[in-house]
């Protein structure tokens, strides 16, 4: 029969408390010889001596060789704490720890097998978050692609509302301008047809502007988490992107009922911000549209523009049912929506501030809100003409 062998690192421990009590017991037995001279006794004295306090002799035994016991393993409990802590570190999610033992003992084996562990995961996390980031630039194009087509077919299919819409002005107009007995089952015909391709055309219409929301949560997904990627961060003029982003939102006041007020304080039209123009766009807009949704009731969207102690503040703000004290501080968190009342007939999913607080990490800004009775306002504070580090300077 085959015998089990003694583990290594067991004999390690078991040698140590070995050696610990014969370390001990020399001591011990020095300490019983050099008794009577360092006390100044005879042998007999010293003998009658330990046999009364024999209990001493013991309890300096254990002491001693758990001491000596101690100091000999003192290099394996290093290693075990070692393990312990890269193991640790592991799990909170350092995957780049590494132990590096080389030993041939248990330790050493365990140790090996927890950097085996670690770099598997390390792999699959890098897989993980490689699929991860090609599903959102995926998404992203799409997103971004869909709008293009969506655009152009809404602004087809509001030409054609438009004329017909003409047509069936001046059809009506020949209709009562004609006698009664004129009036034939074909012109009713024309009439009823018109009006069913105007309720088609507004459907259509309406679905088309549904498609273009859904392309705009898919881009704002893709923005929340999107890491620190900094590819696309130029020095640009922060007015002008504004204008033409205010630009593109027009015709929504418009349909909105709402005035534009602007109010660019002194210096602000050279003020420049380094960062990625079409991400800041996003971000503008996103706030520009929360405005436009919850404030047409108010009647008008004011954005402000000052500058603060080496920053550009911009701030939307909106006239319209406040927002819940509750609620503002879980405003820009992932797919959360707010009170139920104020949002329950306007579509989204939580996603479009939950963007803007990305992408304004992502250049080194901060947004805040605030709402009362008397406005709403949103307000971002970009660094100006400077992101985060230090060394970048304009070309």
């Amino acid at each position: 029969m085959k015998k089990k062998r003694v583990p290594g690192i067991r004999a390690k421990f078991y040698a140590a408390a070995a050696v610990g009590m014969i370390l001990a017991g020399l001591s011990i037995v020095a300490v019983q010889s050099l008794l009577p001279s360092l006390a100044g006794i005879s042998t007999a004295q010293a003998a009658q001596w330990e046999q009364s306090y024999a209990w001493i002799y013991f309890a300096g035994f254990v002491l001693l060789a758990l001491s000596f016991a101690s100091l000999l393993t003192r290099g394996l409990i290093r290693r075990i704490e070692s393990i312990g802590s890269a193991a640790e570190r592991i799990g909170q999610g350092d995957l780049t720890c590494r132990i590096g033992e080389t030993s041939g003992d248990e330790l050493g084996r365990l140790s090996r097998r927890i950097d085996g562990m670690a770099e598997a995961l390390e792999r699959a996390d890098q897989r993980e978050r490689s699929a991860e980031e090609d599903k959102n630039r995926l998404i992203a194009s799409l997103s971004h692609d869909m709008r293009t087509p969506l655009t152009s077919l809404s602004g087809y299919l509001e030409m054609a509302e438009l004329r017909l819409k003409r047509c069936g002005s001046s059809l009506s107009l020949k209709l009562e301008g004609s006698p009664f007995s004129s009036r034939g089952a074909a012109a009713a015909e024309e009439a009823d047809a018109l009006a069913e391709a105007l309720r088609c055309i507004g459907a259509a219409r309406r679905k088309t502007g549904e498609l273009e929301g859904y392309a705009d949560q898919l881009l704002d997904y893709t923005l929340i988490g999107a890491g620190d990627v900094q590819a696309g961060f130029v020095f640009f003029a922060l007015e002008t992107l504004l204008g033409q982003v205010l630009a593109d939102f027009v015709p929504g006041l418009e349909r909105a009922g709402m005035k534009l007020e602007k109010e660019f304080r002194p210096g602000t039209e050279k003020a420049e911000v380094y960062g990625d123009p079409a991400l800041l766009a996003r971000l503008l807009g996103n706030l520009i549209d929360n405005g436009i949704r919850y404030g047409g009731s108010g009647g008008w969207l004011i954005v402000r523009i000052w500058l603060e102690a080496g920053r550009i503040a911009i701030e939307i703000a909106n006239k319209g049912e406040p927002i819940a004290e509750e609620d503002l501080p879980h405003l820009f968190e992932r797919m959360y929506r707010g009170d139920k009342s104020r949002s329950a007939s306007r579509k989204g999913r939580g996603l479009g501030l939950a963007a803007v607080r990305e992408i304004a990490r992502l250049h080194g800004a901060e947004v805040e809100v605030r709402s009362d009775r008397f406005e709403t306002c949103f307000t971002v504070h970009v660094p100006q003409s400077g992101l985060r580090a230090e060394s970048v300077r304009k070309p």
